[in-house]
């Protein structure tokens, strides 16, 4: 590791094929720890010198990081490749961080069982870390942030320390997924830049990509997701959401609606993105309706009519996004009862509202009235049924 990866992003390869020729190249003749998603079975190469360590994603929590970690410190790779979704990498980068000095990863773990928030020490990742996306839209292997769920919900760590050395995007990881698993990793990836551009303090450069990238993913989506060429196409521009100026305005906090996603995420336990799909249409209503603390009207407006101009489309943001969500068939969250509500609405306050950066101003009964206005399934939310946490462990 020199000096010189500071600042940098991933080293991006891509195509067809290149999961398995780039593993193999980038782990030649080097310790190496393969961190694996249990539910994918991905042919990559591991030789004598690889451990692999397979885990259940759903059951991914604090105490199978730290499992991670311990196991981590015990034989120390020099390069770990980690193949799954975003819960599986994020697990590797942030239990990577049990071989950075000063304690670090105790410091994340410590710090976001605390606050919702938490930022590393400026400093180099710790080891090599290669990540191979099998799904599409989180961008964790190309962002230097981890998820971390605790007892107190999805927690975000931030720093350079947890930036991958390698991203690997190939379609040949990405062929189990299903149709509608396609349109919500696009999904996800148009609404991170969607989020961006509702900050008034952006520049024509980070207005322009995110147009640029908002129309090409609509696009690709719409005309050619299952084949591998489309999967391919939607896969880089995810991971190009992190690699142009789009996100890089001075307003970190602009996608909003997300901080109010995570905590319905975890409160129904459900998925991200079926949150998301379920309080967008509410968020974006209440900025177009001129509520500043959500985002700015104007540019919302702006974005949206110059990405959704030739999608036929209805160019009113909020009416128009839930009728992309409509058209595409996006699952959206069971409806939560008056109790989750309340417990949502308070839990989003005291994470991101009110004084915190996040969500300024905002409070549980702001919450609660997008809460209410968002567009649940008929589904009702049953008891909790959260599987156990198994880490398993295979030394080749």
């Amino acid at each position: 590791m020199t000096a010189e990866f500071a600042g940098r992003l991933p080293t991006l390869w891509h195509g067809e094929g290149t999961a398995r020729r780039m593993t193999k190249n980038l782990t030649a003749d080097r310790e190496t720890l393969m961190i694996v998603d249990s539910a994918v079975a991905v042919p990559l190469p591991s030789g004598h010198r690889t451990t692999v360590i397979r885990i259940d994603a759903p059951s991914v929590d604090v105490a199978a990081v730290a499992t991670l970690a311990r196991q981590i410190v015990r034989r120390p790779p020099s390069v770990i490749v980690a193949v799954g979704g975003g819960t599986v990498l994020d697990a590797g980068k942030i239990a990577a961080l049990a071989l950075a000095p000063g304690r670090v990863f105790e410091f994340a773990i410590g710090h976001a069982s605390r606050s919702a928030l938490t930022f590393l020490p400026h400093a180099l990742p710790p080891v090599d870390v290669v990540a191979v996306p099998t799904t599409l839209g989180t961008s964790s292997e190309t962002n230097s942030v981890g998820v971390l769920r605790n007892d107190s919900g999805y927690r975000l760590i931030v720093g350079l320390a947890l930036r991958p050395r390698h991203a690997i995007i190939d379609p040949c990881t990405l062929t189990t997924l299903t149709h509608a698993a396609v349109r919500e990793g696009a999904l996800e990836a148009f609404l991170r830049v969607a989020g961006a551009s509702t900050s008034p303090r952006r520049s024509a450069r980070q207005n322009r990509d995110a147009v640029v990238l908002g129309r090409m993913i609509l696009d690709s989506a719409t005309r050619d997701s299952d084949s591998h060429a489309g999967r391919l196409r939607l896969a880089r521009l995810s991971a190009a959401t992190q690699r142009s100026a789009a996100l890089r305005g001075p307003d970190p906090y602009s996608a909003r609606h997300w901080y109010a996603a995570n905590e319905i995420a975890f409160v129904l336990e459900v998925r991200k993105i079926v949150a998301t799909a379920a309080v967008i249409a509410a968020v974006w209503h209440r900025i177009c309706a001129g509520d500043g603390r959500w985002g700015d009207r104007e540019s919302l407006q702006d974005f949206w009519t110059n990405v959704a101009g030739g999608m036929a489309l209805p160019l009113d943001p909020p009416v128009g996004i839930a009728a992309l969500i409509e058209r595409w068939g996006i699952e959206r969250a069971p409806s939560p009862t008056p109790a989750d509500i309340d417990r949502i609405a308070v839990a989003t306050e005291i994470a991101w509202g009110r004084r915190h950066p996040m969500l300024p101003g905002l409070v549980a009964d702001d919450f609660r009235g997008v809460l209410r206005d968002s567009r649940w399934s008929s589904e009702l939310v049953g008891p909790d049924r959260r599987p156990p946490i198994s880490v398993s462990k295979e030394v080749n």
